[in-house]
Formats: structure tokens, sequence, C-alpha cells
């Protein structure tokens, strides 16, 4: 006997069917809107690569979307305490990235492969008649360990010695800052809260303490750094809190303090004038972003003006890449280059790809 369609069925037929007529015609728009604007539609069809740009179009455009994401967001929270993949939540208000607990199983390779990509870099550099010096920056998880609210694996708390006596005993000049930001703990905090990266004092802590190293470096011309205001950082770690804020109020924006370097004696010829640098900083976005105000603590840590490459959200490889590809490498007059080097690029960076990418939410 076959099965009889009765009126329910029907009923749930027909309500299917204008639902699929309804997405149907709600997705011609994005559909005519995606086909003007490829304009090598044909290529990427046949790369394979025109469908999945639809799909991350079609997602962003999705009505059901952010609703539906803020939902699942709401339960992950409710039931497991967890944020967003990227994140992890720990006591008092205080984020973490998941890159400073991915500790890969092949850790000793990957380090290996690292310090020779550095050892070679040390040489081009070298070459071209310039000492590398290394600033490897703590991870927050490490520094700040006493505010996880999980068990993260121990080789975090070792690998920035390990890092830096492998340096050592490749014969690179390196700067160790984490003994200097643990005996620091008790006064502002180095890392935001709610982000990947240090606050302004920890970039003050970072410059002083290089200066303290290596005072063959300081120069004679005085600069001094002044408050300009204060500023409320959303922090990029807040971007993998998508379930209701009320749930959790801890976690929130931080405020800075912003600062201006400058000269503490300057004149009008000062503003014109080029003066020949022979210090250049390679750095990521711990040193492109304004608000930590790095580069200016060094100036005036230092006493004395540097050149400056940095790159965001692309991580120190990629930055030292692009020196490397630029003139300023084979400028003569420059003849140390101070390589800014987050720890955390160890654990995030493989072997085979461009650059470590060390900045999960706006790298």
């Amino acid at each position: 006997m076959y099965p009889v369609m009765n009126s329910a069925s029907k009923a749930n037929g027909v309500i299917f069917a204008l639902v699929l007529a309804a997405m149907f015609v709600y997705s011609l728009p994005p559909v005519f809107s995606f086909a003007r604007s490829q304009d090598d539609a044909w290529h990427l069809f046949v790369d394979g690569k025109l469908l999945r740009r639809f799909e991350q179009a079609y997602d962003k455009r999705f009505f059901l979307r952010d609703p539906s994401v803020r939902l699942w967001a709401d339960a992950q929270f409710r039931l497991f305490g967890e944020g967003t993949k990227g994140v992890l939540l720990g006591h008092d208000g205080w984020l973490y990235t998941n890159q400073e607990y991915r500790v890969p199983n092949d850790l000793d390779a990957n380090l290996a492969y690292q310090l020779a990509q550095i050892t070679d870099i040390e040489r081009q550099l070298a070459e071209r008649g310039k000492h590398l010096l290394l600033l490897p920056l703590p991870m927050k998880l490490d520094i700040y360990a006493a505010h996880a609210a999980r068990t993260f694996d121990p080789r975090v708390s070792s690998l920035y010695q390990r890092f830096v006596s492998d340096l050592q005993a490749r014969q690179l000049d390196v700067v160790p800052l984490r003994e200097a930001y643990l005996r620091n703990l008790s006064g502002p905090r180095l890392f935001l809260k709610s982000d990947t990266h240090w606050s302004p004092d920890g970039a003050r802590l970072a410059a002083y303490e290089l200066a303290r190293q290596r005072p063959h470096l300081l120069g004679d011309q005085v600069y001094v750094s002044h408050k300009t205001g204060d500023k409320q950082v959303k922090g990029d770690l807040m971007n993998y809190l998508q379930f209701d804020h009320g749930l959790a109020p801890q976690y929130g924006a931080s405020t800075i303090e912003l600062y201006e370097t400058l000269k503490a004696e300057q004149d009008s010829d000062d503003l014109f004038a080029e003066q020949a640098q022979s210090l250049l900083l390679v750095g990521t976005s711990y040193s492109k972003i304004d608000d930590w105000n790095f580069v200016g603590f060094l100036k005036e840590a230092l006493n004395r003006d540097l050149l400056n490459i940095a790159v965001e959200a692309r991580g120190p490889f990629e930055a030292m890449r692009q020196f490397l590809a630029s003139d300023q490498s084979h400028n003569p007059q420059i003849d140390t280059v101070v390589w800014e080097f987050p720890l955390r690029t160890l654990l995030a960076h493989r072997p085979g790809t461009l650059a470590g990418n060390t900045q999960p939410a706006h790298f």
C-alpha cells in the first residue's frame, strides 16, 4: 500500500514550498549584486573560488545570520562559560588569545625552523653592514598567568627563556624582557585585559629595558613623552565575545593614557631638516599602533631619533621581509636594526607560511 498524503502533510508541503520560494526571491538581489562586482568571474569559476566567494558574500547579508550567531554565543557562554573560538576567558575580566594556549605538537621542529630563519636574516643584515638586535616580547598568558581560568601547557612559561638561550647559543644579540615584566607585576598593567597587545606602560618598560641593557645605543638628544589624553580601547579580543555583554559585564574596554613624544628643545630648523639615522626598528602592530607609543618611548629612553618600519597584522617575519626588500636595508647609514618580535609568533608561525600572523583579531 502506498502512503496517502493527508491534509496536515499537504499543509507542511505548501509551507515548505513557500519558504523555498521566499528564500529564492530573497537571494536574487545578492546574486545580481555579486555578479556585477566580479570582474574575473570565469577564471574564478574555473579555479573553484567563485562559489566560495559567493557563499561568503551571501552569508554576510543573510538577515538571520547575526541573531543566530548571538543566540549560539549566548548558549555557549551560559552552558560552558566560553567565548567564540579565538579567545579564552580569564578571571577578573581578563581575555587571552587562543594562540598562546595552542602549543604545537612539533614545537621543537617549529622552533628550529624559525631559529634558522632568524639566523639567515642576521646573516643577510651582516652582509649589508647592519647589526641585528632582537627584542622578544613576552606572552600575555605567561606574564599574567594568575588571571588565567584554564590550565595551559607548562611549556608556555619556559618558552621565553628557551628562545633566548637558543638565540644566544647561535651568537645572536638579544635583549630579554620577561624578568623585567615579572618584576613589575605590582605596578600598572603591562598588557590590556581585553587586547592581545601591551599597554603604553608595557611599551615604556620595554623601551627603557632596551636602553638599560644596551647603553652603547644611547644618544645625546633629549626626548620627552607628554600625556595628551585618555582613550577607551575596546580591545581586539572583544571581537570574539559575541554573546550579550550583559551576561558578563566584567569583560569590556580598557582606558589607556595617550602620549606624544617630542624633542625637549626643538627649533624651527628641526621641522624641515632631514637628519641621517643609524638605528632602525622593525616591528609589528606593537610598534605600528600609535596608541602604545612604543617608538616614542624608544626615542625618550635612548635619547635619539630612529627610523621605523612596522607592519600591522602580518607578524614579525613579514615586517622583516618588507624591510629586506626595501631600499632602507641597503642604506649604509643604518648600522643597527632592532627587531621587535612577539614570542607567540613561535606558536602561531608555521613552516611554509609567509608570515606568522600574531594578532588574531585585526592583523
